[in-house]
């Protein structure tokens, strides 16, 4: 099975796709599944980042591709931007993004809205099988980018992931909402 057939296994047929076409070598796609995890959102997922093996804390290599998710109001277009601007930047660290992992706050993640931080998660809003892909010998794991507003960023790195998990399982937010309101005063 390769990794196209897993997504699609997972997430039904790919709608559309963008590549980055100023990268020589393994080009960077982004592709988006519609009606994922919900009905009325969608599903993005980068295609090729898992090419470049990276490093984990025990020495281990491993793929990597990362999956995002937003109601469908926010323009396709503009989150495939994204998401490929942010898998090169993922691609040229060289390592491995752990669960916990904060990056930003930033700019707007896209044009008009409120989310400026990305914390990097396990892929627990999708079907459990999509969480890791074996082809090569060398496991593809996947990451949830789940988007931040900046007082939950700065919480998160500063409190560290447990408590910022709590904060999020107490307040339930929808984290398809990139302009939702913060669970965390403050930061």
């Amino acid at each position: 099975m390769t990794l196209i057939e897993h997504l699609e296994t997972n997430l039904g047929p790919i709608a559309e796709g963008w590549k980055d076409d100023s990268t020589v070598g393994n080009a960077l796609r982004v592709v988006r599944f519609p009606n994922q995890p919900f009905q009325g959102a969608s599903t993005f997922a980068t295609l090729g980042l898992s090419e470049s093996k990276v490093s984990l804390p025990n020495g281990n290599h491993c793929g990597q591709e990362l999956l995002f998710a937003a109601w469908d109001r926010y323009q396709a277009p503009h989150v495939g931007s994204f998401l490929l601007t942010f898998g090169a930047q993922v691609r040229n660290r060289q390592r491995a993004l752990l669960r916990g992992d904060v990056i930003g706050p930033s700019a707007p993640l896209i044009p008009g809205v409120a989310a400026n931080a990305i914390y990097a998660s396990n892929p627990v809003i999708y079907p459990e099988e999509l969480a890791r892909y074996d082809d090569d010998g060398s496991p593809t794991v996947f990451v949830w980018l789940v988007p931040l507003m900046e007082a939950e960023g700065r919480f998160a790195k500063t409190q560290g992931w447990n408590q910022f998990e709590d904060a999020l399982e107490k307040a339930n937010p929808d984290l398809l909402d990139l302009d939702r309101s913060s669970v965390v005063q403050g930061g």
